[in-house]
């Protein structure tokens, strides 16, 4: 309780854009991130189907 006011208890909290659990842990923050990452590569690659390395990186880093 802080001034009479009960407080939320919450799962996860987001802070300048880390996602943080009540452990203080940001394991939710990175399976995020990893997701995100895995959607760029999916549409990477259902767009451009003939790229070669260094054009899949440039565009990938371009996009992340």
């Amino acid at each position: 309780m802080v001034q009479g006011t009960q407080l939320e208890r919450l799962e996860h909290m987001k802070d300048l854009g880390v996602i943080f659990d009540s452990e203080l842990n940001f394991e939710q923050h990175c399976k995020e991130k990893i997701n995100i990452a895995y959607s760029y590569l999916g549409i990477i690659k259902r767009n451009f189907i003939h790229l070669d390395k260094d054009a899949f990186v440039m565009l990938y880093r371009s996009l992340a």
